[in-house]
Formats: C-alpha cells, structure tokens, sequence
C-alpha cells in the first residue's frame, strides 16, 4: 500500500457548513448534556496514518475523524474513496432518529412502534426505537419513514446538510443504495454531522439530539465511553461513532467500498480496532 496524505478539512468544503443553533431545549438538563463536549478543547488528531495502513491495508477505504469541539478541523486518511459519497445504509438510523423524534412521529426512543399493517412475525406490542437500532430490526425505521414522509424527510436533510439530502426513490428505502442517485455522503461529511449532533446543534430540538444520542450503545472501555453504529448495504460498509475520554469527544467515520461480502460486523471489528490503534481508547477488557 502507499503511504497515506492525511488531508485536513475546514468547515467549508462541498456540502459541509454551520448549521443554526436550535434552542428548542425541553428542560435545561438536556441542554447540559449536549453543551457538555462542546466546552472540550480542540485536541491533536491522534495517529491516523499508521493506524489506517495498518487495519486498511490494500482497502478501498477512508477514515475521518475530528474532535467535536467548535473550530476543529476534520482530518481524514485521503485517497479516492474519501472523495466519494456512498449510501449511509443503517447509519442512516442516527439521522432519522433525530427527525422522527423532532416531529414527534414516536413520541420518545423508549415508545413502541408498530408496523402497519402488521406482519406474522411482528411483536404483538411493537418495538421501540432504541431496541430497533440496537437490534438491527430495519423495519421500525421503515415504519417511522413512512409516517414522517418524503417531503418532510428532504426538508430536514437538506436543513441538517447531511450529505446530498437526497430522499428521492421509496422513503422506507433511503440511505441503502437501491439507486446510484440516492441518498449518499462521504466520510468528512458523516463526522461533521456527528460532532454538530453531540455539540446540540442540528435544527431541531436539543431533546430530539440528546435523545438520539442516547439511543447509541456505549461501551466503556477503560476509562473511555465508545460509541458505535455500523452498517452494510450496495458498495459501502460503515462504522460512524464517538469516543468520550477526559472530557474530550472524538467523532469518528470509517467506510470500506469494493468488498460486496463485507458485513456490518466485519465494519465493526475494524472500527473498534482503528479505534484502539489511534490511541483514542484502551483495548477493551
């Protein structure tokens, strides 16, 4: 493999800006926890070069990461495939979460959703967001899609700017790359995207942030919280998350394209273990 160009990226590249600051806050707890990592100071990136030649050897792929305090530039790992946009497939959860909650089609992460009209194997009193993202069950999001609605679901991509907003094509469908015009962003664009979410910033209310936030399973590895969300679908396979260590908050996206037998565990695995070879949390025991 050649060496890799670490390339830094501002705040105003293709299809990343300043999204407004929403104040819709519920109670000011909530506004806490959202401030909370956008007070941590700016930070060196960590190792990236050598951690990605090392878990990417040969790949088509691309990480970036940046921490998630205002200012901060995004870095990335360079080459090809991070200057292509790729389908989310089910990171595409975390956005949707935080529409579906702003619009209070479920009226929290906790609540049941069912589908309609029910399926044989469907549990008779539904499945909650929270249990869906963790669990992988794909159709509650469907559901929740459906019932936000295709105008409503372009409106709030384009508003959060999360890569071409483009919610053309099934509704249920977006972000799995049944068409090469879909639903689509690169990795930069996934980490500006989180840190703006873990900072409180996108144009909804802080609850439907935090709570989003929320929703994504956190493993504590030493003295870190790790937080990851990964996903297979058509050319792409992502892992996108957090990690939360000494009052600092790293935002982290990686994606690997060219391999169709790739699954969201194997993301994962090489996420996780990015993750560790960074320096940004110890190994877990």
């Amino acid at each position: 493999m050649t060496a890799t160009t670490l390339e830094q990226h501002g705040q105003g590249g293709t299809g990343i800006g300043g999204f407004r600051h929403a104040g819709r806050a519920s109670s000011a707890a909530l506004s806490l926890v959202l401030a909370a990592t956008s007070m941590a100071r700016a930070q060196t990136p960590p190792n990236l070069e050598s951690a990605f030649s090392k878990v990417f050897a040969g790949a088509a792929a691309c990480v970036a990461i940046r921490d998630v305090a205002p200012g901060a530039a995004a870095v990335s790992s360079g080459g090809p495939t991070c200057d292509r946009r790729l389908p989310p497939c089910a990171t595409f959860e975390i956005p949707a979460s935080v529409i579906a909650l702003d619009r209070g089609v479920v009226p929290d992460a906790g609540a049941p959703v069912k589908r309609n009209p029910p399926l044989k194997d469907d549990p008779p009193d539904g499945m909650s967001l929270r249990d869906a993202f963790r669990s992988g069950a794909a159709w509650v999001y469907e559901e929740v899609s459906r019932r936000v609605g295709s105008d409503a679901f372009a409106k709030a991509l384009g508003a959060m700017r999360y890569g071409n907003a483009d919610s053309g094509g099934p509704v249920e469908r977006l972000g799995r790359g049944d068409s090469p015009e879909g639903l689509a962003l690169n990795a930069v664009e996934q980490v500006e995207f989180l840190a703006r979410l873990k900072r409180g910033e996108l144009p909804t209310s802080a609850e439907a942030q935090a709570r989003t936030v929320e929703i994504v399973p956190a493993e504590r590895w030493g003295d870190a919280n790790v937080a990851l969300k990964s996903g297979a679908c058509d050319d792409a396979a992502w892992t996108v998350g957090w990690v939360d260590r000494n009052g600092r908050s790293t935002v982290i996206a990686a994606v690997e394209s060219g391999r169709p037998d790739m699954t969201a565990q194997d993301a994962l695995n090489k996420a996780k273990q990015l993750v560790i070879e960074m320096g940004l949390a110890p190994p877990p025991r």
